[in-house]
C-alpha cells in the first residue's frame, strides 16, 4: 500500500503547514483592511467637496501672429492647352507637313 504513515492526532502540524497557515491569515487581515479602506472611500466620494483648482503660473504673453499676405487672384480667363512643335508656330508647322506632302 502506501509507504508513508497517516498523521497522528498527537502530532503537531509540519512547518509547511504552519507557513501556509500564517499566510492565510495574513491574506485575511490584508483583505479585510482593504475592503474596510475602500467602503470608507466610497462614502467620503459622496460628500466630498471638490477643492478650488489651483491657480497656473502666468505664461508670457503670445506674440500676435503677422497677417497673411493674400496673394494676387488669378486671371479668369484661361488659354487652352496648346502643343508646342519644337518652338515653330502652327502656321510654319503646318506648311512644312503640307511641304513634306502629309494631309
Amino acid at each position: 500500500m502506501s509507504s508513508t504513515q497517516p498523521d497522528e492526532p498527537g502530532e503537531p502540524d509540519t512547518e509547511t503547514d504552519r507557513q501556509q497557515d500564517a499566510m492565510k491569515d495574513q491574506l485575511r487581515k490584508d483583505v479585510a483592511s482593504w475592503s474596510a479602506a475602500r467602503s470608507n472611500d466610497a462614502s467620503g466620494m459622496a460628500t466630498r467637496v471638490p477643492s478650488p483648482a489651483k491657480p497656473h503660473a502666468q505664461r508670457a504673453p503670445r506674440q500676435k501672429a503677422k497677417a497673411v499676405v493674400v496673394a494676387a487672384p488669378v486671371p479668369a480667363e484661361k488659354k487652352p492647352f496648346k502643343m508646342s512643335y519644337d518652338g515653330t508656330t502652327d502656321r510654319d508647322y503646318i506648311a512644312a507637313r503640307i511641304k513634306l506632302g502629309a494631309r
